[in-house]
């Protein structure tokens, strides 16, 4: 079964928890909720199941990586959905998700250039996103996500000692 296919109930929490109780049932909001988490796993699926698997070095891992990844996400959608940016706040928790299973190259590359930074590197060059997919993924605009790609591999030529056209 898919994630796709899976129905995640979402919980709401605290404060809405009580007003739940007072209206007697799921309000409309909990409804919209649960669609926008829907859709958003239909968008990032696969794409995070990608990057799991480079990140990991299995496709299998990363695919089981990804989808206990969206599984928790679901457990925090609603926090997710009042910060600035659910994409970026899920790019942040699928990092977390994934860091005791990194391959020790990729550790190496998160060590050296921080997380946002090797996430901008391995979405470009390992997996092939655009400016736009990648900047959508990790909840930046696409100018955003090239100037990080940017400073990554400037700041990968310096952490080797290599020119930049050697970085990538």
């Amino acid at each position: 079964m898919t994630m796709q296919q899976r129905s995640i109930r979402l919980r709401a929490d605290g404060e809405h928890d009580r007003q739940l109780d007072k209206l007697g049932g799921a309000p409309t909001s909990c409804h919209c909720a649960e669609a926008a988490y829907a859709a958003f796993c239909s968008e990032y699926h696969s794409l995070y199941s990608q990057f799991a698997a480079v990140a990991t070095g299995s496709t299998s891992v990363g695919r089981r990586l990804a989808r206990a990844f969206l599984e928790e996400l679901a457990s925090q959608w609603f926090a997710a959905l009042r910060s600035a940016s659910p994409s970026g706040f899920a790019w942040a928790l699928l990092a977390e998700v994934i860091a005791p299973y990194r391959t020790g190259s990729v550790r190496t590359l998160y060590q050296r250039l921080g997380a946002t930074e090797a996430g901008a590197l391995l979405l470009r060059y390992r997996i092939g996103c655009s400016a736009t997919a990648a900047g959508r993924a990790m909840g930046m605009s696409p100018d955003a996500f090239e100037l990080l790609r940017r400073r990554a591999l400037m700041n990968a030529s310096h952490a080797w000692h290599m020119p930049v056209s050697d970085a990538v």
